[in-house]
């Protein structure tokens, strides 16, 4: 039985949507995982780095590892993967008020997936100081893969509140709005914000946000 033209436009609309967002994907990730990296040595305002103080009282090394009664020893993965978690762990518990030391925890939880564990630090890092567009944003980031998109909505429209001009934070809205909540509107309207930060704004395929813009806009007709 062959397919009514208005079929064959939806099918061909399904995967255009998904050409984009195989793309789109991929430049969330990056642009997210770069603001993690870069956090702790960030000169921004406000974005300051660990204060020597408190790295000299942190234990040196990484920790040994603990034995249990009846089992083997098996390394923990996450001090395999940065063996500052537990030394941050040890650290925030004699000094839990100390922002910077629960944004670099949440940014080695970050590293490793381990979003729960990630939320949980950014979240204390601005419950203590609250105008962080870069934690925010991965904040937002971590809410997503924990599949928490309404979430991660709030926490990119935080950062831009704080930051107007902080493009990642736009350019995420959209993903979400389009991959996670299928409201192409929606995303379109943020990239459009992102368009008006800046004109010259580009996906990871280097494709131009305003000509994204454009052709979405027209396949939606």
């Amino acid at each position: 039985m062959n397919q009514t033209p208005k079929t064959e436009k939806k099918i061909t609309r399904q995967a255009f949507y998904i050409s984009i967002l195989i793309s789109l994907t991929l430049g969330f990730l990056m642009g997210t995982a770069y603001t993690s990296f870069k956090l702790a040595d960030s000169q921004q305002p406000g974005l300051r780095p660990m204060p020597p103080d408190m790295m000299g009282n942190m234990p040196k090394g990484a920790p040994a590892l603990e034995k249990k009664d009846g089992g083997d020893q098996r390394p923990d993965l996450a001090t395999m993967a940065d063996p500052h978690i537990k030394e941050l762990q040890a650290f925030l518990k004699e000094n839990p008020d100390n922002a910077q030391a629960w944004i670099k925890l949440g940014n080695a939880f970050f590293d490793i997936d381990r979003f729960g564990d990630s939320i949980h630090a950014y979240e204390k890092a601005l419950s203590i100081e609250p105008n962080h567009p870069h934690v925010l944003t991965d904040l937002g980031v971590m809410y997503r893969r924990n599949n928490e998109p309404e979430k991660a909505l709030k926490a990119f429209s935080k950062a831009v509140a704080v930051q107007p001009d902080f493009e990642i934070a736009w350019f995420n809205k959209g993903i979400v709005y389009m991959h996670d909540l299928n409201d192409i509107p929606k995303a379109i309207e943020a990239w459009e914000q992102l368009v008006k930060v800046n004109p010259e704004a580009r996906t990871s395929g280097g494709k131009l946000v305003s000509e994204l813009i454009e052709t979405l806009k027209t396949q939606a007709r």
